[in-house]
């Protein structure tokens, strides 16, 4: 493509394009003509143009091979754009022709690395200074558009309440869509909004890091379809609404199941949403509607809010807040960011450093090292290490440990954006930018650091995934091994399993106020009868699976053991777990007894005042595991964690790490952060500690 371009554009120029239509050469048919026209950023104010947002591969899971590239005319010559890009230059063309549009695949030359390079430093201006932000979801269909005009009509009608909710720091805990008209005065979602939805959530464009400042940086932003343009705001609204509400998963239930990946969590991009919208909102500052509720989130990545204003902190707070994103490079992680990045600097009247611009011809690891190095010393902390991803999941071979690298993973961390009301957690007590005889150091691909080991692991519990498949024997036998009273905190050690597993925390105060223990025992029963409940729909035929799942149950004796030793622990008894067995009808009504607090369970609904005890552990238990180390210290550590591993404070880290020794470098590998309960706020550092150097390789 690069015979297309007669002249380079530098930080001072870009290119945009007009779309008209003209006759192919080859084929003869009808296709876009794009005529590319430089301008110098000086002249830009007396320009008027559009900017396109969309994503380069397919624009939903469903159809990622279905079609080629397609070829179009650019500056008269013919190129093959891929066919995401062709449905929008035709969509374009029909709908706003007569203004020029900038779009990045084709008005910067992407072989020529400098120019990259050059063109996406300015991303700022482009589209700061475009008038409008057009998103390109991919063709329309049905269901998308049913998902567009949904989100209108509860993007619009939602507001009120959702500011109501994060301004009172604070959650509705709704299951129940017919409750909307008495709660919410709107109309309940239906089976047909609940599809759209989904299927609006599920396109690509919500996962690209790029669109977080390509709908950040101008105020109107719209989304193109089918000829109609949408606010892209209600979007963000809806997903924002549906979150704090708890109406997700109740949406989520209405779709049907036999629609390919659509039940799939994983693959519906609505937390990435929301993200994009509270960071377009965060860059709207004072334009913003949300700019007095905004204040009650945490955005300070674990550091207090009197910290110094810096680049540093600034990219800290973005990476924090947009994890899970995809970039075909992985450099964009970080370049991806930087038009958002500069925007704020300059609200502040900061300077963006050099390493931080985008350079295509840097090596992705001494990137990720240089960025890493310069948060860590501008902040005086070592939180930009808690950001570290379990070892399965990072992508960057050669990269130190301690280095965070940022896969396209749902991964939440102690330090993620949450409401202020939770608070920090400090273990090390660490006070940054004050005098410290125990200074942490970066030398080369090592951190010097100084630090005390509060335990080993000895045992490790089932996944999250695990957990909700029905599996937690190894998490019972962490129970029975523990003695009944914590010695940390004086707590009963089964009230300390749950606290534990969910960070001790209901999303709106630590410690944990909002969350009922009943509603923690019914969660698990639900689970292990519903894997009992899989197994027999599997099964050859109703007796054998009968067959399986009482023979499953007979190998349930751990949960009468954990019932004699604790009794309101969050495991169900196995008569409990017969008796709701014989209710679903997959084995015969069994002659057992239950007692009057197991027998309520049964008939008590979940609390409607208390946080669901499963959306807390699916925000804290994804790749991770519960770890019990031989000094008798409970906490959740990252799924690799194994028997060995050694739990440490470490000066300068707002939470305990989990490292791996290496005996070979005489140093130890970093496994990543933990949650521990009882140490999170500095309990374990007094004054007989003995603080060790150590390096972290």
């Amino acid at each position: 493509m690069a015979q297309t371009y007669t002249d380079i554009v530098d930080v001072e120029s870009f290119r945009l394009a007009v779309i008209s239509l003209d006759t192919h050469p080859h084929t003869k048919a009808t296709v876009p003509s794009v005529t590319l026209t430089t301008y110098r950023f000086s002249n830009s104010s007396e320009i008027t143009y559009n900017a396109l947002s969309y994503t380069w591969g397919s624009a939903h899971p469903s159809n990622a091979e279905a079609e080629s590239d397609t070829s179009i005319l650019l500056n008269g010559k013919t190129v093959e754009v891929q066919p995401n890009l062709y449905g929008a230059l035709v969509e374009l063309q029909a709908a706003c022709s007569d203004t020029p549009i900038w779009i990045d695949a084709l008005c910067i030359n992407q072989a020529d690395p400098n120019e990259r390079s050059s063109q996406v430093s300015v991303m700022n201006q482009i589209y700061g200074k475009a008038n409008r932000v057009i998103v390109w979801l991919g063709k329309p269909f049905p269901e998308l558009e049913a998902g567009i005009k949904a989100a209108e009509r509860i993007g619009t009608e939602s507001v009120p309440h959702t500011l109501r909710m994060i301004g009172g720091q604070t959650w509705d805990f709704s299951s129940d869509l017919s409750t909307m008209p008495q709660k919410y005065g709107m109309d309940p979602i239906d089976a047909e909004e609940a599809l759209g939805l989904v299927t609006l959530f599920m396109s690509n464009w919500f996962a690209r890091i790029w669109v977080i400042q390509e709908v950040s940086l101008t105020n109107d932003v719209v989304i193109l379809c089918n000829g109609k343009f949408a606010p892209f705001d209600c979007v963000g609204y809806t997903a924002a609404f549906l979150h704090y509400s708890g109406f997700f998963q109740p949406v989520l239930n209405l779709v049907p199941k036999d629609r390919p990946g659509i039940y799939l969590r994983g693959n519906i991009n609505f937390y990435q949403s929301e993200r994009i919208q509270l960071l377009r909102e965060w860059c709207r500052g004072e334009k913003s509607l949300w700019t007095g509720v905004l204040k009650t989130i945490d955005f300070e990545a674990g550091l207090n809010g009197t910290h110094a204003k810096s680049s540093e902190l600034i990219l800290l707070r973005f990476l924090v807040t947009a994890f899970g994103f995809q970039a075909t490079d992985p450099r964009d992680t970080i370049y991806g960011l930087g038009g958002i990045l500069k925007h704020m600097a300059a609200e502040d009247g900061l300077v963006v450093p050099l390493e931080f611009e985008p350079n295509y011809g840097i090596d992705i690891t001494d990137l990720l090292r240089d960025v890493a190095c310069k948060i860590i010393q501008a902040t005086d902390s070592l939180v930009y290490v808690t950001l570290v991803k379990d070892p399965t999941v990072r992508e960057t071979p050669g990269l130190p440990s301690w280095v965070p690298n940022f896969p396209p993973v749902l991964f939440n961390t102690l330090s993620s954006s949450q409401f202020r009301s939770v608070g920090t957690v400090n273990s090390s007590k660490h006070v940054p930018h004050a005098p410290n005889p125990r200074p942490f150091k970066i030398d080369g691909k090592v951190l010097n650091a100084f630090g005390f080991r509060i335990g080993m692991i000895r045992k490790f519990g089932e996944t999250f995934i695990e957990i909700v498949r029905g599996r937690c024997s190894m998490l019972g036998d962490i129970l029975l091994s523990m003695d009944k009273t914590y010695p940390y905190t004086g707590q009963p050690s089964d009230e300390v399993l749950w606290r534990t597993l969910i960070w001790d925390t209901d999303f709106s105060h630590r410690p944990a106020t909002l969350v009922r223990l009943g509603d923690f025992q019914r969660t698990i029963l639900e689970y292990l009868v519903h894997s009992l409940q899989v197994g027999h729909k599997e099964a050859e035929s109703p007796a054998t699976g009968e067959a399986l799942v009482l023979e499953t149950i007979g190998n349930m004796g751990h949960l009468d053991d954990i019932a004699a030793k604790y009794p309101s622990s969050i495991f169900p008894s196995v008569n409990l777990v017969k008796v709701s067995c014989a209710k679903l009808g997959i084995i015969e009504e069994q002659d057992v007894e239950l007692d009057d607090e197991e027998r309520q369970m049964l008939k008590q609904p979940l609390s409607i005042q208390s946080m669901p005890p499963g959306n807390l552990m699916a925000a804290t238990c994804v790749y991770r595991r519960p770890i019990l180390m031989d000094t008798g210290y409970l906490g959740m550590g990252l799924e690799s964690c194994e028997i060995g591993d050694e739990v440490w404070i470490v000066e300068g880290c707002p939470t305990p790490l989990v490292l791996r020794a290496n005996e070979q470098e005489q140093g130890f590998v970093l496994i990543g952060e933990s949650y521990v309960h009882g140490v999170m706020q500095g309990e374990a550092v007094t004054e007989d500690v003995v603080w060790e150097k150590i390096q972290i390789l």
